[in-house]
């Protein structure tokens, strides 16, 4: 079903199926001097008649899951894992952490570099909740950090470090994937 380099997802519309591929597979690579990792195979019931939040997977730091939209059409739908998400908090937290004594010129263009190449990996329509929750905690750990680099006076209040954000042009989050237009013949 899908692809990325080492790594794939397959779909059997039978448990049989599945089963009888789970245990053929590592016989398989084996003959390529390759293993299955055993953290990342699973058999997991993904079906369109079950949709449910108890039934989803992570494939590429994405959760995949089904969804009922607004027409009450089922749809798959990815967002950006959970423990993913944690870690590039935390990742960028530190470096605010670390790299908050940088002119602000500088330190606005590490920031939007950081914040850009996350959305242009994650920014995957469906998904703008978890750009924004990581943008509002990047601007979170900025506010704190830069008003700790010394001194007794606060640098920065919320009112004048959100118009100094809208002056600098800090990177908001967007959706970067192409939706797929289909051309429609008159």
């Amino acid at each position: 079903m899908i692809r990325y380099a080492d790594d794939f997802v397959c779909a059997f519309q039978f448990k049989t199926e599945a089963d009888d591929f789970y245990r053929a597979l590592p016989k398989r690579l084996e003959k390529f001097s390759l293993e299955v990792a055993p953290e990342k195979t699973q058999i997991v019931r993904f079906s369109r008649f079950y949709p449910s939040m108890k039934h989803t997977f992570i494939f590429l730091s994405f959760e995949i899951y089904w969804f009922l939209d607004h027409n009450g059409k089922k749809r798959v739908m990815r967002r950006t894992a959970r423990k993913r998400l944690q870690r590039a908090c935390r990742d960028i937290k530190d470096w605010i952490k670390e790299e908050r004594h940088l002119d602000g010129r500088k330190f606005v263009i590490g920031l939007n570099r950081r914040l850009q190449g996350h959305y242009n990996y994650y920014g995957l329509c469906g998904n703008l909740e978890s750009l924004k929750r990581f943008y509002s905690w990047a601007m979170k750990c900025t506010f704190k950090w830069r008003n700790r680099r010394g001194g007794k006076r606060k640098t920065y209040t919320w009112e004048s470090f959100n118009q100094a954000i809208k002056q600098v042009g800090i990177a908001m989050p967007v959706i970067t994937e192409k939706q797929f237009q289909r051309e429609v013949k008159v």
